[in-house]
């Protein structure tokens, strides 16, 4: 039986990593007596997967994670076991069945949705800010630059961007939403776009938190 998990990590773990988190959900399957199928051989792994790692620091309310269990269990019976065994900072929002033919979650991903809360050295104007984000969108091209290991990739960002809009502006503190694609035809992360914007205002960002909202699936799930 395949089961798929919506759920948040919230501030009190926004800290663990990624394989951290996974270790954590395949406890919390073990000690909730709810037992995972396995794949390989010689060093059989539990058949649980997620939909894209959460970059350290980020909190969440609309992550995804798969799993496949040997027992016939009711998805409610499931999501209450699991919730009595995770920590504070990790909420199951939803779980349903999922279809055994599903592709990877990974794969799956096409888009998601942040929030990015800011604060600053200046004081800003929101309609510098929101006039600053408007021409960046009218650009034809603009391009980045990364670096891995010892090669240099210069990337547009502008067909990755579905939308990006100043939410709101007080005084020191402002907020930001994406909507930016992910995926085989590339993608780009919120910090990017912050430091885009930081630049182009100009601004000094002196701290921020950035908060996925919802990932979007292939096929609307």
């Amino acid at each position: 039986m395949k089961l798929r998990l919506k759920f948040s990590k919230e501030e009190p773990l926004k800290f663990i990593s990624h394989l951290d988190l996974q270790r954590l959900f395949t406890r919390a399957f073990r000690r909730a007596g709810i037992k995972l199928g396995l794949k390989g051989g010689f060093n059989p792994q539990p058949k649980i997967s997620f939909a894209l790692a959460l970059p350290l620091g980020c909190t969440s309310s609309g992550e995804y994670l798969e799993a496949e269990i040997v027992d016939e269990l009711n998805p409610q019976e499931v999501k209450d076991r699991l919730s009595f065994q995770l920590p504070e900072g990790i909420s199951i929002k939803e779980v349903t069945e999922a279809s055994q033919e599903d592709s990877s979650l990974t794969s799956r991903v096409s888009s998601c949705l942040y929030r990015v809360r800011f604060q600053t050295e200046e004081s800003l104007n929101v309609n510098k800010l929101k006039e600053t984000v408007k021409k960046l969108l009218q650009r034809k091209e603009l391009e980045i630059t990364r670096q891995k290991k010892k090669k240099t990739k210069k990337i547009d960002i502008i067909p990755l961007i579905e939308h990006l809009e100043v939410m709101s502006v007080n005084s020191f503190q402002g907020e930001v939403e994406m909507h930016l694609k992910t995926g085989a035809g590339g993608s780009i992360k919120p910090q990017e776009i912050m430091s885009i914007i930081e630049k182009e205002a100009p601004l000094t960002i002196t701290n921020k938190k950035i908060h996925r909202k919802k990932l979007f699936l292939e096929g609307g799930k």
